[in-house]
């Protein structure tokens, strides 16, 4: 049977890692990333469909809810998954959407070469959040571990997750920094006016940017945490109460 040691620093680098892990999650699938509105600047035929969808879900959305009244008719939401469908019915968060899979994998899509077409930045981007997005699930998965197994073989596990959540806290920052860079792009255009890179034109950034951010700087916190967790499983009170035989061990 093991020791089981409980830390409040250790239950702290324990809560940051699962909350900045939920945060992102919740912000790549919203599409509240910019809030802007229709200008009617229509370059193909697939953007007129994709507008007029837009206008037909938001005055359906009008008509049931009763809700915004005619201006939020042309409101146009953006994620940084370009086609990503609101859930119908109740949701757990304002903007809650799943991308839109054909549309993703299409030749307009992540694999398209036309910039236009899906940002290269944004391309980035998504794969700088997926990949951070799975290392910090693998912490959270090893943060819930740590009370009983706190080394693996040679190393402690509180420094293995240290050292991951801070390349994840890297690649969430270089897939903050890939957004507004992919403003340029004619779908943020037709619906922010004269955008380019990193100037965002009449949109707004939206609140799922912020949660984005809010998560990086959980993950920046949690990689620091880390050490602090390990030495506080390491400290004299912890080591003379496993010493004589104590099984459950809590200290602060």
């Amino acid at each position: 049977m093991c020791t089981i040691i409980v830390t409040i620093r250790s239950v702290l680098w324990a809560v940051m890692t699962i909350v900045g892990t939920l945060m992102i999650l919740v912000a790549l699938f919203t599409n509240r990333w910019l809030q802007g509105r229709e200008t009617g600047r229509i370059t193909s035929v697939g953007q007129a469909m994709d507008s007029f969808m837009n206008i037909a879900n938001n005055v359906e959305n009008v008509i049931k809810d009763g809700e915004g009244g005619l201006g939020s008719v042309l409101d146009k939401n953006i994620g940084i998954f370009l086609d990503c469908k609101e859930i119908a019915g109740q949701q757990v968060f304002a903007g809650e959407c799943i991308p839109d899979l054909d549309k993703l994998f299409s030749d307009k899509g992540l694999f398209s070469e036309n910039d236009q077409d899906y940002p290269h930045a944004w391309k980035a981007g998504i794969g700088c959040f997926i990949i951070g997005l799975g290392i910090m699930v693998l912490t959270v998965m090893l943060s819930l571990l740590t009370p009983c197994c706190r080394s693996c073989l040679c190393c402690s596990v509180f420094t293995v997750c240290g050292s991951f959540q801070s390349f994840a806290a890297i690649l969430f920052t270089l897939g903050l920094l890939s957004f507004p860079a992919g403003w340029g792009s004619e779908r943020v255009v037709q619906a922010c006016g004269n955008s380019e890179p990193f100037i965002i034109g009449h949109c707004q950034i939206g609140g799922a940017f912020w949660m984005a951010v809010a998560g990086t700087v959980c993950t920046y916190l949690a990689s620091s945490l880390a050490v602090f967790a390990y030495k506080s499983t390491k400290s004299n009170k912890a080591l003379n109460r496993e010493a004589v035989g104590d099984r459950f061990i809590c200290v602060p």
